[in-house]
């Protein structure tokens, strides 16, 4: 028996990467699951994934930044699966471009999805975990985010609203976690370098600004790592359960970096 079994999980931004690990090991350890992604064709195909690990599946098609989205999102989930026990607020986009030369398009994207949508469908979804009964921990839900080591302490000038944009996730968490005790837990998760398209997406781009080959830049990243080799998804997916499960139950307001050692604090 897994330690989220018969639970209901909501996870955006499940179409892939960090979002479809997620996905993955909350089936596996008995949760219903609801993946709301942007791109059709991706979240059925994980859906079809999460099905054949024996628990319910449901692929929304939907928009977070946009406030119709969120509304769908949580009623077609309620609908099919009854309930919201977990919600990884998972998605998440990012540019990278040098500080003087950002637009206000390229700004009001990366805020748009990584800070604005996380705070809605987080208001959305605690506004139905408030309206559902207690689990048998006494707990009316879990709220995880995800945030970045990038939205740690320090000047990332190649960044610069990416950052911004995660540091405002951790602080929402906060906030949110002291706004919804006792009922709901809320807690952050930063990842470091994890070996997904969004940073082929970064290494792509650092290359075209810098000069640099494909690759060079990735590579400059995880040397450091103290434990030798890239993040995986599945490594951060491992926390979201944690903060999902039993063991995390006493546990709020906190984010918890994940990232092999190559921020410390």
């Amino acid at each position: 028996m897994g330690v989220l079994e018969g639970k209901v999980a909501l996870v955006t931004g499940g179409g892939r990467g960090i979002g479809r690990a997620i996905a993955l090991r909350f089936a596996r350890e008995g949760a219903h699951v609801a993946l709301a992604d942007l791109d059709e064709r991706s979240a059925r195909a994980v859906a079809d994934e999460v099905a054949q690990l024996g628990v319910r599946a449901l692929p929304i098609v939907a928009d977070v930044t946009q406030a119709a989205g969120i509304r769908e999102i949580v009623r077609g989930a309620v609908a099919e699966l009854g309930r919201i026990d977990v919600l990884a607020n998972n998605a998440g986009v990012v540019r990278v471009d040098r500080l003087l030369d950002v637009t206000e398009e390229h700004w009001d994207t990366v805020l748009g999805v990584n800070t604005r949508a996380v705070f809605f469908v987080m208001q959305a979804v605690a506004r139905q975990m408030r309206d559902q009964a207690p689990g048998p921990d006494g707990l009316r839900g879990r709220i995880v985010n995800t945030a970045s080591i990038a939205g740690r302490p320090g000047g990332r000038p190649m960044f610069a609203p990416y950052a911004a944009s995660k540091a405002a996730v951790i602080s929402l968490t906060q906030s949110a976690a002291v706004a919804l005790a006792p009922d709901i837990t809320v807690n952050a998760v930063c990842p470091g370098a994890v070996d997904t398209a969004m940073w082929e997406q970064i290494d792509a781009d650092l290359g075209e600004l810098e000069g640099r080959a494909k690759g060079e830049s990735w590579k400059q990243r995880i040397a450091p790592i103290p434990l030798g080799r890239p993040e995986t998804p599945d490594d951060v997916a491992g926390l979201f359960l944690f903060l999902a499960g039993p063991d995390g139950g006493y546990i709020t307001g906190q984010a918890i970096t994940v990232d092999g050692g190559l921020v410390m604090s």
